[in-house]
């Protein structure tokens, strides 16, 4: 690691520490040449992953869109921001954990509707809405009627 001060290429490790939830650590540093003291965070650098569109064309993951759709599903709901924080953390680890450097976006929806089925049945239906391609009222009728007949658990 070089130093900020003094561009020096050696340096010691003082201090580690979890940081993020344990999804970083945070290590002071003394450089061994100016003894300056200075802090890095590292972290797991995730493999590229592109997902499938319907359409056939790709794109890289984006947690940033994920959440939105999840933000989106679950607006004006009783639902914790830690909790959504949690389900989009939960379903990029599930989509990762597959294996693949490449996923469909059905795969991706079909995480977040469990996800949003264990959440909110509100922000289930919102979503199933857009997800399935929702075009009549009977749409949702079905939908609703598969989610009475087998709830969540806790639900």
């Amino acid at each position: 690691m070089r130093c900020p001060y003094c561009n020096a290429d050696e340096d010691s490790v003082v201090d580690s520490r979890p940081a993020a939830g344990g999804a970083a650590v945070r290590r002071r540093r003394a450089c061994r040449a100016c003894g300056q003291r200075f802090s890095t965070v590292e972290r797991v650098e995730h493999s590229a992953l592109t997902v499938r569109k319907r359409n056939g064309g790709t794109e890289p993951f984006d947690r940033v869109k994920l959440r939105s759709g999840v933000d989106k599903a679950t607006a004006n709901l009783a639902v914790p921001p830690e909790a959504v924080a949690r389900a989009v953390a939960g379903i990029e680890a599930r989509v990762r954990g597959l294996g693949r450097t490449e996923v469909s976006s059905a795969a991706v929806g079909a995480e977040v509707l469990a996800t949003l089925r264990a959440l909110d049945p509100v922000a289930y239906v919102r979503y199933a809405s857009v997800h399935k391609g929702f075009t009549s009222p009977q749409d949702f009728a079905r939908e609703l009627a598969a989610l009475e007949a087998d709830p969540p658990a806790g639900g």
